[in-house]
């Protein structure tokens, strides 16, 4: 299917061929589109009032001289695309203008447009068109067609029809991804057909390589997403005695907002043993490959694939980015590890770590949202809770110390009487600790929060202790010893 990126970059050479000088009836020079010039000296404008009406007959489109192609129809919905661009090649097929230039300017595009599998029929005689291929994509021995919308076939190109070795692989293949078909990061693949050696499997948009190149930033949360998919299902084939041994950015495909592995040609079932043997020269994508297979690639096992993850991870990670570090880097640099004992043994020991660290992102995110409210004096559920930990393992004074909560007075009266008394019993126990004993400034904290916490709260027993801490205070700060002496005897 034709894609955005390719139908932009055909109306773009249009451009470039088909911009000149031009002049109107009455002999103003501008510079326009020329393509007018080749239908007048056409067959086309015996049946078509002018260039116009042809565009408009032929798809409902408008057609002006004066803006480039890629500027009229560059943002058309792409239904429309492969219209377009037939109209624009009949009309240099139908033309007597510069007969050797416009038939190589439909040569170009013609090859443009069968690389992205869109069909060109081209008589003798008669008209052009345009239309979607079947076939949506190629390997070096199977073609992705088109059965119907959401469904795909994957089968053998007509030249290995009769190959044996790769009718085996195709069966194979087709066994092992049944296999795991009760993973939603598995592709869903069903009626293997022993007539053609083919099997029908679900469509997708594009593949992770395609999608990571279309996006030109993912949030956190989009690459979290692929990971944990990848991780998901490659965790559901270890867990099953399947490894996959080809797993790169190719064959792990985009569904809806989902992720997907497809493509076990290669895979293996380690749990039963077969006839067919997989060759030791096969080729794979090298940047996603364990090195190990570069001298036998029969040897490739879990830990294979757990190289082929920690690559992926990477780079998803640093994808358009300068920054080659991430929170997952260590993960990573084990999973690669050219030292085969420290790598995971499985995908689902990666798929376990990644969790962890994210488990601990949260808690370190969570905690520093806890404290933020904190320093603007906000009250909740989880304030409550911080602080009555930091009570009862005696870190509230240093806590205070190190956000410099001269107002935490306003916090303790949210709190009900009996827990401003434990508060304040740890404060008094380790607030000189706290400060440092030399850190003079930081007994004006307490000082604060103990003389206000004096005026303010409505329990005796509260003010007694607050106002044994400032009377400690006022021991060693003259501003202390003011506040003390301004408190009513």
């Amino acid at each position: 299917m034709l894609s955005e990126q390719s139908y932009k970059k055909i109306l773009n050479y249009f451009d470039k061929h088909l911009w000149d000088g031009k002049t109107t009836d009455t002999n103003w020079n501008y510079y326009g589109l020329i393509l007018d010039w080749y239908f007048d000296n056409s067959v086309l404008c015996i049946d078509y009032l002018d260039i116009v009406d042809f565009f408009d007959y032929n798809g409902g489109f408008g057609f002006e001289d004066d803006q480039y192609l890629s500027e009229q129809y560059g943002n058309i919905p792409s239904g429309k695309h492969l219209q377009v661009l037939e109209n624009i090649l009949n009309i240099l097929k139908h033309s007597t203008v510069n007969k050797e230039q416009s038939n190589h300017m439909i040569e170009m595009v013609t090859k443009v447009l069968k690389r992205e599998y869109v069909k060109i029929n081209n008589p003798d005689t008669g008209y052009l068109t345009i239309k979607p291929d079947d076939i949506l994509d190629s390997g070096s021995y199977c073609n992705i067609v088109r059965v119907r919308e959401g469904v795909l076939r994957k089968e053998l190109i007509s030249i290995f029809q009769n190959d044996e070795k790769l009718k085996k692989r195709m069966r194979y293949e087709f066994e092992n991804m049944q296999k795991l078909q009760g993973c939603p990061a598995i592709l869903n693949v069903y009626d293997f057909d022993l007539e053609t050696h083919s099997y029908l499997m679900e469509q997708c948009e594009k593949n992770l390589y395609k999608y990571l190149e279309d996006e030109m930033e993912l949030s956190f949360e989009e690459k979290i997403k692929i990971i944990i998919d990848i991780l998901t299902g490659m965790a559901f084939a270890h867990k099953n005695s399947i490894i996959h041994r080809d797993l790169h950015l190719g064959n792990i495909l985009k569904i809806g907002n989902d992720f997907v592995i497809a493509d076990f040609g290669l895979s293996k079932d380690l749990s039963i043993e077969r006839s067919m043997k997989s060759s030791y020269t096969e080729k794979n994508n090298h940047l996603f490959v364990d090195p190990l297979a570069m001298s036998d690639f029969t040897k490739l096992d879990q830990k294979s694939d757990v190289y082929s993850v920690g690559k992926i991870i990477d780079y998803v990670f640093t994808h358009n980015t300068s920054d080659p570090n991430h929170i997952f880097k260590t993960i990573v640099e084990r999973c690669i590890s050219r030292n085969r004992d420290l790598r995971y043994e499985t995908a689902h020991h990666v798929l376990n770590e990644v969790e962890s660290i994210l488990k601990n992102q949260d808690q370190v995110e969570n905690i520093q949202n806890t404290i933020n409210k904190i320093l603007n004096n906000h009250y909740d559920a989880q304030v409550h809770d911080f602080i009555i930990d930091l009570t009862e393992t005696d870190r509230i004074s240093k806590f205070i110390v190190e956000h410099r909560l001269s107002t935490f007075w306003r916090l303790v009266l949210r709190f009900e009487s009996g827990y401003q008394a434990k508060i304040l019993q740890s404060i008094s126990y380790n607030y000189s600790e706290a400060t440092g004993y030399g850190g003079w400034p930081n007994y004006d904290i307490f000082a604060q929060i103990s003389y206000n916490l004096c005026l303010n709260s409505g329990d005796l027993d509260v003010r007694k202790i607050a106002r044994r801490i400032l009377e400690g205070c006022a021991g060693i700060r003259y501003s202390a010893q003011n506040l003390l002496e301004q408190l009513p005897s």
